[in-house]
């Protein structure tokens, strides 16, 4: 059995463990939408919406859920812009024109999305065709995946802070595939509140711990342990 001191000696080692882990928060948002996309106009239309009393803290993941019925996938494009107080801006593309090919320039029929795009998705999204996808009743494709771009999310918006204009821009631009309609968009990010660097902030203590030797050596010699602990 460890006495009360040794207790509180694991106890206080413990605790500066944990002082090294930086806390996170999750900000999740929705808006339903419902607007149609001109076909075949490269104007297209944008939806913008403003966080803000957000944690301070900087970025550390952004994906984003589209629900987009109807239309032709293969025409689509969009991205996501956001712009800080300052003016500063940063812009990701979502969509271009799914499935398009020297082979298939028209890009894949299917009709609608319903999809989160994150970088944690299995494949990226421009040939989901070849990844096993799956649809629901809608003929919406389902799933989480890779945006449909060179770069990822985390690298475009990582250390940037949630405060700010995030806009959704979306264009069709193919005639004559139907037309589709954006019925909602949201965002997950995730904001490091408490962030520590790597390795910890740098304050270590010698604690002397008991090398526990048994029930009976324990009992006839004291003898410590000293663990260098670092938060």
């Amino acid at each position: 059995m460890l006495n009360m001191k040794t207790r509180s000696l694991l106890c206080g080692l413990f605790a500066l463990q944990l002082a090294g882990a930086a806390s996170a928060a999750l900000i999740t948002e929705s808006w339903a939408v419902g607007s149609a996309i001109p076909e075949g106009n490269p104007v297209g239309v944008a939806f913008s919406q403003a966080l803000s009393g957000q944690p301070a803290g900087p970025i550390s993941s952004v994906a984003v859920d589209l629900n987009i019925s109807g239309g032709y996938n293969g025409g689509l494009f969009a991205y996501l812009i956001w712009q800080g107080a300052n003016g500063n801006t940063a812009m990701e593309v979502l969509l271009n024109q799914v499935g398009t090919s020297a082979a298939n320039p028209l890009g894949y029929s299917d009709t609608g999305f319903n999809v989160t795009l994150s970088d944690a998705g299995t494949a990226n999204l421009h040939s989901y065709q070849n990844s096993g996808p799956s649809f629901n009743s809608s003929g919406q494709l389902l799933g989480t995946w890779q945006p449909d771009s060179a770069n990822t999310l985390n690298g475009t918006f990582g250390g940037l802070t949630a405060n700010g204009t995030w806009t959704l821009y979306l264009a069709d631009l193919m005639g004559g595939g139907g037309t589709s309609t954006l019925e909602s968009w949201g965002l997950d990010i995730g904001v490091a509140t408490s962030p520590v660097p790597e390795g910890g902030t740098g304050y270590c203590a010698w604690l002397a711990l008991p090398l526990v030797l048994g029930a009976h050596a324990w009992r006839g010699r004291k003898t410590l342990r000293w663990v260098r602990a670092c938060a």
